[in-house]
């Protein structure tokens, strides 16, 4: 960056003004020395079918916190109409977002390429985790959900599967991250019967989405992808929180012989394919190839690696 001369604009509605928002003001005034802060107005408030305090209680918010970082001279605070505010018009040289506002910040940079505008830096700031690996909010926050950064309502978990080895994976994986109340369920969902390559991930964020009224849901897909001529059976798993922030693990994978990736080019699935003993089908092909380790270790290990990014700040 251009070593605090910048002039940056950073917006939202600062409702609850809590960690998340004081992040995205302090990565600001980090690298500007002119900062401009959009602050909703009651009017596009209700017009985007949300609720918050008046406009005045949170642009007081603001400036107590300025006031108490010894930031005030350098801040100017608007009102904000819209989505897109003055960051369509005036000559901005950084734009602080959140990760999930990004795609807000590359409309304006369309909308003043259009305009035959210099495009403005977008510069992302952390998410803030509470501790169950969910970003903070102030929804959140006025549901009760969350006290600051911790948890005090039970969670809840849907796993988009009725397959009783998914739903042990994430259940077992869960229970060890969190030591709070969780609550889980499960929902049938229907995918392509034997996915190839990135129909392997599709099917897994397909599942991920399926769930309503849930903090999580959690979408597991396996098939065989193709790297470097080798066929490997793999499993993907998308985890998705209930403020669309979405985090992806694979499990191990392993080599899948010739033989069996011709039954499955023909339609079948996995289990149909593989001549398992009585009883050894719930155990996966990992453990028909390997008699060491079953699905469910396979299974745990993906749903693990989906929620490295939940489990360390500043990931």
């Amino acid at each position: 960056y251009c070593f605090l001369i910048m002039k940056v604009c950073v917006a939202g509605s600062f409702d609850a003004l809590h960690l998340g928002h004081k992040t995205l003001l302090r990565k600001a005034f980090e690298i500007g020395n002119e900062i401009y802060i959009g602050v909703t107005t009651d009017e596009f408030i209700k017009k985007i079918g949300k609720k918050a305090r008046s406009y005045e209680k949170r642009v007081k918010q603001i400036q107590k916190f300025l006031n108490d970082e010894n930031l005030q001279g350098k801040a100017t605070i608007m009102p904000l109409n819209d989505f897109y505010g003055n960051a369509i018009e005036e000559d901005y040289d950084a734009i602080v977002v959140s990760p999930e506002s990004y795609s807000r910040a590359r409309e304006i940079n369309d909308i003043r390429k259009r305009k035959g505008m210099k495009e403005i830096e977008i510069v992302i700031a952390p998410l803030i985790l509470a501790d169950d690996g969910i970003p903070i909010s102030s929804s959140r926050i006025k549901n009760g959900e969350i006290d600051g950064t911790k948890r005090i309502k039970e969670m809840r978990v849907c796993i988009a599967s009725k397959n009783e080895v998914k739903i042990e994976a994430v259940k077992q994986i869960f229970n060890e991250i969190f030591d709070f109340p969780i609550k889980y369920e499960s929902i049938d969902i229907k995918t392509k019967k034997q996915p190839f390559n990135t129909a392997i991930l599709d099917g897994a964020i397909k599942r991920s989405k399926a769930c309503k009224n849930c903090d999580y849901c959690v979408g597991i897909e396996a098939g065989v992808a193709k790297y470097n001529n080798t066929y490997f059976i793999e499993q993907d798993v998308a985890i998705r929180d209930k403020l669309n922030y979405v985090t992806y693990g694979k499990s191990p994978a392993f080599q899948c012989p010739i033989w069996l990736f011709d039954e499955l080019k023909k339609g079948k699935e996995m289990k149909e394919a593989i001549p398992f003993k009585k009883g050894e089908e719930k155990k996966g092909a990992i453990w028909f190839f390997s008699n060491k380790m079953d699905r469910l270790e396979l299974t745990k290990t993906g749903v693990f690696m989906a929620m490295i990014p939940r489990l360390r700040k500043n990931f």
